[in-house]
Order: structure tokens, then C-alpha cells, then sequence
């Protein structure tokens, strides 16, 4: 490294920074590199095999043999790459998802991006504008946070709330309801814990106070849906928590991605037809960068109708494995965070003291998830987040409760207290 590289990574490396760079680089749950993959089972460099409970592809649609089909035939007919810029042009399958998303959802219309990230770094300070006012959750996806201070940077206000407190959103609402333009940004599926962002009573809100409330469901979006039921817990067809929760779109825009339950790339807000020709000129990716291959987009058409044709199978898979491993993780007495039944299950941890031993135990043992030290989230929030899928195999969940069971003589030593532990207290949560 340059004399001049070394002075900015140690110059940037302070504080919080150098406790997450610190993990990274001593943790193998981070960097892993795959030779082979097999659906959720993962060979390593070394030879190491791991049960995939790190990814998001919730469907399982990464490995479907179409979908895969549908990729390798969007390339020979439109290319490798989209070369242009999405104001200047695109391919027909782009066209063709926008509708179809549209359809699912529930919208006029559809504007697809390369990723989430550009998205929301895009159209946060398109829609926010010089002189709006932004409501955060705290708890909300980091990119939009950034997206939003894209926006502060060119003018806009950014005020935040804590996830779940309407009285504070309220308070904030009254205080700037002389501005015109209020945007109140939330998840929908939260991304560390799975829980279901309260949508009725953002809506409400938003009724009441003349606002537009910006759902990123990257999440969600290909897992809940509509009309859900005792029988039916994720809801019918997979076309988001706005429809999940039987709301409309008035005052809401919603945020869905592929990389996640479509096992491809990209990512849409689904909005009025008004709004989309608007977001074409204004949101600077549609100017300034590609849209992505055509290949994804292949792929996601081709998603699309295996979801409609055998979707909701898919989906009662995912819930009855989700069930099974939370149902075997509390059994062994770890405090687990999951109300929603949604396939993101938190192991609460606490502490980042003993995380990298920790993550060490559960390679060692097979198992690859995603771990959530501070500062990637609050001090006391420390936790492990499995992820489960379509994909994943009885046997690899097996895996996962016997690499847990290994964990927990550790875990005891050091102080962590299970369930069984904490009979007169009250169930941990966040």
C-alpha cells in the first residue's frame, strides 16, 4: 500500500469504524469466497463445505433450472449489457417487467433500477427535492439514510423517529405541516429482525397530514402478499406488505428488489404513471449509470410465472422450515427474536465481545449466517441472523440446530443467558 492509501484507511479507521474492520477481518463469516455452489450448500477455498443461512434468495428461483434458462437466452438476444443510460434507452423485457410488476402490485406503473442502493440514493432526493422535509425511521435501511442525505445536501430537511413511535412521527408531522412536500420513510419487512413495519398506522398519518410514505420492501416483497390467514401466514401471491396489510396506494410509494426472494439483481418502485415519467428525467441513475443486463430481467420474467404458477407453494415451504428452526432454536433455550413468522430469525447475542469465537464455533461447524456486531446495529442489540429459504434442505436445518447446540456450552460459560435461565423474567426482545 502507498504511503498516501495507508494515511486514509488509518486516518478513516477510528473509533466505531475500526471495531467493524476489526471483526471483519478476524470473523470467517466475512469474505467468504465459494468455488462451488449447490443451492444453499456452499464449498469453500479451503475444501470447507457451509449450510447457506446468509443468503436472501428466499424462493429459490437463483437455481431454478427456467429462470436459469431464461438468463442464458436473455443474453444472446439482447446482449451481455444494456449500454445505455435508462432516459436514453432500454430493452423490451424491461418494459415488459415494469408492466407485470405494475399488475402484481397493484400500481399504474413501474420503474425498475439496478439496485436498491441507486434507488434510493436516486429517488429520495428527486422526490425530496430542494426544499422537503424527511421523516427517517431509525430503523430503516441504511441506503436510506444516505439517499436522505443526499437530499439534506441539496437543501432538504432530515428529521428521524423511532421505529414504532407514531406519537413522536406525529409531533414532527404537526411541527413541519407547513411544508409541502413531506416524505416519511420506513422499511416494510425490517431487514435485521423481520418484523412488519406498523403500514396502517403510517397511512393513517399520512392521510391526516398530507404525506407520502416511501416503503422499501426489498424484503418482503416476493413473500407476503395479500389476504393472509391463519392457513395462509405470508398471504396469497408475494406482492408486498402494502397488500398484505389491504391498504392502498394514496399516499404511498412502494419499494420492491429482485435480489432478494428473485434470486436476480435490481430493484423497482411501483407508483403512479405520473410519478414514473417524472423519476425517468429527475432520479439521477436513470441518467447517470446503466440499468443493469437484460439477463436479470429475463430471469425475473420468467420468476414472475413460476411465482404465479406455484408460488404460494413456495411460500408454505418457507414457512414451515422458518417454523421448524425457530420452533428447535427455542427448544435449546436461545432468545429468539421472530414475531412475524417472516424467514429472518434473530439470535440475540447482547454483547460483541465474544462474537468472533462465536461465528469461529459455527464455521467450524458448518454453518454460514450473517452476523450483526456493533456498530452495524445498537449496543445490546447484538445479534446472529439466520435466513432461511426455499432452497434450504431438512438436513441443512438440522445442521444449523446441531451447530447451535455445539455453540450453547460455550455460550453458558460466558455468561449468556437462556431461556431456561430467565424463567421470572420477561422474554427478551428488541
Amino acid at each position: 500500500m502507498s504511503k498516501v492509501e495507508n494515511l486514509f484507511v488509518n486516518e478513516n479507521l477510528q473509533e466505531r469504524r475500526k471495531l467493524i474492520a476489526d471483526i471483519c477481518k478476524q470473523s470467517p463469516m466475512f469474505d467468504v469466497i465459494a468455488t462451488s455452489v449447490n443451492k444453499r450448500r456452499l464449498i469453500i477455498q479451503n475444501g470447507h463445505w457451509l449450510a447457506d443461512f446468509g443468503t436472501q434468495s428466499y424462493l429459490g428461483f437463483d437455481f431454478d433450472e427456467s429462470v436459469m434458462n431464461a438468463a442464458i437466452q436473455g443474453i444472446r438476444q439482447y446482449g451481455v449489457v444494456v449500454a445505455w443510460c435508462r432516459l436514453v434507452a432500454t430493452v423490451g423485457v424491461f418494459d415488459q417487467v415494469e408492466k407485470e410488476i405494475a399488475k402484481l402490485v397493484g400500481t399504474e406503473a413501474c420503474s425498475i433500477f439496478a439496485s436498491t442502493t441507486l434507488l434510493n440514493h436516486g429517488v429520495i432526493p428527486a422526490l425530496a427535492g430542494k426544499d422537503g422535509i424527511i421523516f427517517l425511521d431509525k430503523s430503516a435501511h441504511a441506503t436510506m439514510y444516505e439517499g436522505a442525505k443526499i437530499a439534506r445536501d441539496s437543501g432538504a430537511t432530515l428529521v428521524t423517529f423511532p421505529q414504532d413511535d407514531f406519537e413522536e412521527l406525529e409531533k414532527l408531522l404537526q411541527q413541519y405541516q407547513h411544508v409541502t412536500k413531506k416524505l416519511i420513510l420506513t422499511d416494510g419487512v425490517y431487514s435485521m429482525t423481520g418484523e412488519y413495519a406498523n403500514l396502517p398506522e403510517f397511512d393513517r398519518l399520512a392521510r391526516q397530514y398530507n404525506a407520502l410514505v416511501f416503503v422499501d420492501d426489498a424484503h418482503g416483497f416476493g413473500v407476503v402478499g395479500e389476504n393472509p390467514s391463519k392457513e395462509v401466514p405470508y398471504g396469497y401471491k408475494g406482492n408486498g406488505l402494502i397488500r398484505y396489510f389491504g391498504l392502498n396506494f394514496d399516499n404511498m410509494v412502494y419499494v420492491g428488489c429482485f435480489s432478494k426472494a428473485y434470486g436476480s439483481f435490481g430493484s423497482f418502485i411501483a407508483c403512479s404513471q405520473k410519478l414514473r415519467d417524472f423519476l425517468l428525467s429527475q432520479a439521477t441513475p436513470h441518467d447517470l449509470g446503466g440499468v443493469g443486463p437484460a439477463a436479470t430481467m429475463s430471469a425475473v420474467a420468467q420468476g414472475l410465472k413460476i411465482n404465479q404458477e406455484h408460488g404460494q407453494a413456495i411460500r408454505l415451504r418457507i414457512s414451515q422450515l422458518t417454523q421448524k428452526t425457530v420452533q428447535s432454536l427455542k427448544k435449546l433455550g436461545y432468545q429468539i427474536h421472530n414475531t412475524s413468522g417472516f424467514p429472518i430469525i434473530s439470535v440475540w447475542l447482547g454483547s460483541s465481545e465474544h462474537i468472533i469465537e462465536v461465528s469461529q464455533i459455527l464455521y467450524d461447524n458448518h454453518v454460514l449466517l450473517t452476523l450483526a456486531p456493533y456498530p452495524m446495529v445498537r449496543k445490546g442489540e447484538e445479534s446472529l441472523r439466520i435466513t432461511v429459504t426455499a432452497s434450504n434442505t431438512e438436513e441443512e436445518i438440522n445442521q444449523l440446530v446441531d451447530a447451535f447446540i455445539v455453540l450453547k456450552p460455550f455460550l453458558q460459560k460466558k455468561g449468556y443467558l437462556f431461556q431456561e435461565k430467565k424463567e421470572a423474567q420477561k422474554y427478551k426482545t428488541f
